[in-house]
């Protein structure tokens, strides 16, 4: 097993050698799952006036100081304020002026009385409760102050950013560019989905499938290449054109068949080897380099269980890290095995696959119980990774143990 490289040191090669992409200025409708690579500011004070936070009356307090059902003040109404008004009616002694949330506080009022606290008759408001100076009044400034930082460069943008982004009118903003993905499965024995199956022999394709949508989910763009038959001058042919791409992932050929023909060819298209195999289980036959400037290279397993968990634990980090993502990995928490786990190899790290759920606050996990490498059910039926540790062959149910969090 000395041949085989340990998780940490590969991931070490992975992202010593991954450079963080160049940027782009994009429109803000279209920043969604982008890191942010400037520094965002109020374009205003926000609010950028004083406004109502509630439907009601905008009073002065010395008019309404004791009011209650019993003893309400009367004051006479002189009009309405609704938002984006361009009015501005002032609030003289014992008068009030309607007002709707967001609409501007008229010039001499300094509260606002919910319209439940009220009776409108005959141009008079009658108040039934008194309300602290100041009550339901938003103020200039007290969200934002002009020119403050409101998000950060290295911000993954969420739809609540998009919302700031706009609120501070923005309508274009420079974030990093989503490094270009291809992908490509390898094998004879391979079908695309919907092609008729001719013999038993035929394996229907799924790799490049999940592939594309591990890598749409973690933020890059995903190319398809499709399927490349076993034969050594097509697939050099489409190997040729990683350079076109910030990342190239192939997907079976890395193993040791005689038509493993994957690991010996990337060296003909200028990729320099870094490491080949891996210590954990499933995804073992793991090949990684790097080509021209700052292109990677990934050759992942073919079976799909071994193929979602190198992408899991080497790739997603690598689109993270390209992207200008400041999390880069996938979320670790503790949980409690609420079952034995048994097996007979211990001399590999392993990621077995389990079901993960919470009970007041405390994280449980259930391994699942089909663990070979070809079980895509396996991914389908559990939500995280369960590790076992090199040397353990057994974990007793109430043992805690990690999990990577799908």
């Amino acid at each position: 097993m000395g041949d085989l490289k340990p998780l940490e040191d590969a991931l070490t090669a992975v992202l010593e050698s991954t450079k963080v992409l160049e940027t782009e200025v994009v429109p803000v409708d279209e920043a969604l799952g982008r890191i942010l690579a400037e520094d965002i500011k109020a374009d205003t004070d926000k609010p950028l006036f004083d406004n109502s936070a509630m439907d009601g009356y905008a009073v002065r307090y010395e008019d309404i100081a004791g009011s209650s059902e019993e003893n309400p003040r009367v004051l006479k109404v002189t009009g309405e304020h609704t938002a984006g008004t361009a009015k501005s009616l002032k609030v003289e002694k014992g008068t009030a002026v309607k007002i709707y949330t967001g609409a501007p506080i008229p010039p001499g009022a300094d509260t606002v009385v919910p319209v439940e606290f009220t009776e409108e008759k005959n141009g008079e408001v009658l108040i039934k409760r008194e309300f602290p100076r100041g009550a339901n009044i938003r103020r200039r400034g007290e969200d934002l102050k002009k020119g403050e930082v409101v998000l950060r460069k290295g911000t993954e943008i969420r739809p609540y950013e998009i919302g700031m982004i706009a609120w501070v009118n923005r309508p274009f903003v420079r974030v990093y560019r989503r490094p270009r993905v291809a992908i490509l499965s390898t094998g004879d024995e391979l079908l695309e989905v919907g092609e008729p199956q001719e013999r038993p022999s035929q394996i229907r394709s799924s790799n490049h499938h999940m592939l594309y949508a591990l890598v749409r989910s973690a933020g890059g763009e995903p190319h398809q290449i499709g399927i490349a038959p076993d034969n050594p001058e097509e697939i050099l042919k489409t190997l040729k054109t990683c350079h076109s791409y910030d990342i190239f992932i192939t997907t079976g050929g890395v193993s040791m068949g005689e038509k493993d023909y994957v690991q010996y060819l990337v060296k003909e298209v200028g990729v320099e080897v870094k490491f080949h195999k891996l210590r954990i289980k499933p995804a073992k036959p793991v090949l990684f380099g790097t080509y021209g400037e700052k292109g990677l290279f990934f050759g992942l397993p073919g079976n799909p269980v071994s193929c979602a968990v190198a992408f899991d634990l080497l790739v997603y980090p690598a689109i993270r890290t390209m992207m200008g993502a400041k999390e880069v990995f996938k979320k670790k928490v503790k949980a409690v095995i609420t079952k034995d786990f048994k097996r007979k190899d211990a001399k590999r790290r392993e990621f077995a696959r389990a079901k993960v759920w919470t009970e007041n606050g405390r994280f449980f996990c259930q391994p699942h119980p089909k663990q070979q490498s070809h079980m895509i059910s396996s991914l389908v039926e559990s939500n995280a990774y369960m590790i076992v540790p090199e040397g353990v062959n057994e974990i007793r149910s109430g043992d805690t143990v990690e999990v990577v969090l799908f």
